[in-house]
C-alpha cells in the first residue's frame, strides 16, 4: 500500500481572522530573542520583514528543505501555502505582509530574498511607524501600489550565503567558515585545490552566483553581526575577520547594511532593551 500522505502544516492562527488582501495586508510585531515559529503555512504569499539582525526560514518538509538566512536589508518571499518554520535570534521589530494573489502571481513560485531598496525600505518603514495593517482604504492604496510594483522589479537571489558540494570549493568554504578572517587570496587557494586562479573564479561564479570577495564579505558579516550582539569592540572585530584597519571593516559593514558597526550596535541595544 502506498504510504498515508503527509498532512499540510496548520495556518498561522492570526490568518484566520484576517481578508484574503486584495493589495496588501500588513501585521507588526515586536519580536523577543530566540523566537521561534513552528512549522505552518499561508494562505496567501507572504513578504517577512525584519528593521536589524538576521531572520532564518526554513522552507518544505524532510528530506527536501531549503534554508534561507537573510540580514535586515534583504526581504524574504514565501508564496503561499508554502510549509515553513523560522528562527530569530535577537531581539527586533518584524513586519509580515500578505499580498493579493494577482500581485503574488508576479512573484517567484519559489521562495526567494528580495533586495529592500532604500524606497522599499521607506515604504516599510512608513506602515510601521504608523502602524497600518489595512491597506484597502482609498488613502492608503497609492502606497501599497507602488511598493507592491517595487517589490516585483527589485532584485531577487535564491540565497544570501549560497552553499555547493563543488569538490574544489568544498575545501575553501569549510576553512572559511572556521576563519572568516582568513586572508587567504583565490590564487593562494587555487595552489591548495590544485586548480587556477582564472578556474575557481569561474566555478564560484558558476556555483554560487558570486565572486570570491563577495562570499567571503556576506559570511564576515554575518560573523560581525553576531560579535556586535555579544559587545565586542569593533577594533577586535575587524582584527578577527581579517581587516588590517577598522575604517576597512566599517566600510564593509556599511556598504551592506546601510549602517555604520556602531550605529547597529545601537539600533539592537535599544531593541534588546524594549
Amino acid at each position: 500500500m502506498p504510504p498515508d500522505p503527509v498532512p499540510s502544516p496548520p495556518y498561522n492562527s492570526s490568518d484566520l481572522l484576517l481578508d484574503a488582501p486584495k493589495l496588501l495586508q500588513l501585521r507588526h510585531e515586536a519580536v523577543e530573542a530566540h523566537t521561534g515559529y513552528a512549522l505552518h503555512r499561508h494562505p496567501w504569499g507572504q513578504i517577512n520583514r525584519i528593521n536589524l539582525g538576521l531572520i532564518e526560514i526554513t522552507l518544505g518538509l524532510p528530506p527536501h528543505e531549503q534554508h534561507l538566512i537573510a540580514p535586515a536589508d534583504y526581504l524574504v518571499w514565501v508564496p503561499a501555502q508554502m510549509p515553513h518554520t523560522a528562527y530569530i535570534r535577537q531581539a527586533l521589530s518584524y513586519t509580515s505582509a500578505y499580498l493579493g494573489d494577482e500581485w503574488a502571481q508576479q512573484l517567484p513560485q519559489t521562495a526567494c530574498l528580495i533586495s529592500q531598496t532604500p524606497l522599499i525600505r521607506a515604504l516599510f518603514d512608513d506602515y510601521a511607524a504608523r502602524q497600518i495593517c489595512d491597506t484597502r482604504p482609498a488613502n492608503e492604496q497609492a502606497q501599497a501600489t507602488l511598493l507592491l510594483e517595487r517589490l516585483i522589479s527589485a532584485d531577487q537571489h535564491t540565497s544570501y550565503l549560497p552553499d555547493t558540494a563543488h569538490r574544489q570549493l568544498r575545501p575553501i568554504l569549510d576553512a572559511l567558515f572556521v576563519h572568516p578572517g582568513d586572508t587567504t587570496t583565490l590564487a593562494q587557494w587555487a595552489q591548495h585545490v590544485h586548480s587556477t586562479e582564472r578556474t575557481l573564479a569561474r566555478q564560484f561564479q558558476r556555483e554560487l552566483g558570486l565572486s570570491f570577495i563577495q562570499w567571503r564579505n556576506r559570511l564576515r558579516l554575518l560573523r560581525a553581526q553576531a560579535a556586535l550582539k555579544e559587545h565586542h569592540a569593533i577594533q577586535d572585530i575587524a582584527w578577527q575577520l581579517g581587516y588590517s584597519h577598522p575604517s576597512a571593516f566599517i566600510a564593509m559593514f556599511r556598504q551592506h547594511t546601510g549602517l555604520s558597526p556602531e550605529r547597529y550596535r545601537r539600533q539592537w541595544l535599544s531593541h534588546a532593551s524594549d
